[in-house]
């Protein structure tokens, strides 16, 4: 049995409690607000999905989401790479819903696992990671460095791989005499972060750079996609 179809926790159940008084529900509230969103009126009758989906939402109604989408428990190593990984899928234009919930789907149905505190195994939650990388490899074209553990240089790939396609769609144009258009980036993201240098960049420089890229690209797909539909 798929550990989607677990029952909640005792943690996510408890969770759901405080999260319920924080949001002021008498009980015939709290439970008309679970039958909407699982067909269910108790939260011990949930299985992990539904607990999580239920534990999104009442975040949200008190204000405690943070990042649209978010849910908890995802702030440990393997889930921070995870999601870098599907945000940068979203900055490279290959993923529409950038939000936790859309990841964790993913996920599941990469790894048979509902939620990255599942991925106990190491062996696991490196075939999760090296999976969504191998995804972002062949369907945004991004090379990732030989060194998987060099932070920056993974940053950089991305970077490139977001030049590349903007290039490739007519998007952006080489930078003065420049006759490698790749040399426009470093232009582009000097423009970004104040910095001329790769080599004066810290990770969140590149963070930043690859969010405005994100916004670009998206930005040219949606434009080319409704000039093709208009042609059509």
């Amino acid at each position: 049995m798929p550990l989607s179809a677990h029952l909640a926790t005792t943690s996510m159940i408890s969770t759901i409690h405080v999260l319920k008084a924080k949001a002021k529900f008498d009980d015939d509230t709290y439970r008309d607000f679970l039958h909407k969103r699982t067909g269910k009126r108790s939260a011990k009758e949930l299985t992990t999905s539904e607990a999580g989906r239920v534990i999104e939402d009442l975040r949200s109604t008190v204000g405690e989401a943070g990042i649209r989408g978010a849910i908890a428990g995802l702030d440990s190593p393997i889930g921070g790479k995870l999601r870098a990984l599907w945000i940068a899928g979203h900055d490279l234009g290959i993923v529409r819903d950038r939000t936790d919930r859309a990841m964790l789907s993913f996920l599941e149905r990469q790894t048979d696992v509902s939620h990255v505190r599942f991925l106990k195994d190491a062996r696991a939650a490196t075939s999760a990671i090296e999976g969504l990388k191998s995804w972002l490899e062949r369907t945004a074209g991004v090379d990732w460095p030989t060194d998987r553990a060099d932070v920056i240089a993974n940053k950089r790939a991305v970077l490139d791989a977001q030049w590349r396609k903007l290039i490739a769609i007519g998007a952006v144009e080489a930078i003065g005499q420049a006759v490698d258009p790749m040399e426009g980036l470093q232009h582009y993201a000097g423009r970004i972060v104040r910095h001329n240098q790769w080599g004066t960049m810290e990770a969140h420089h590149y963070d930043e750079v690859q969010k405005a890229l994100g916004n670009k690209l998206r930005g040219a797909l949606a434009r080319k996609s409704q000039q093709t539909g208009e042609q059509e």
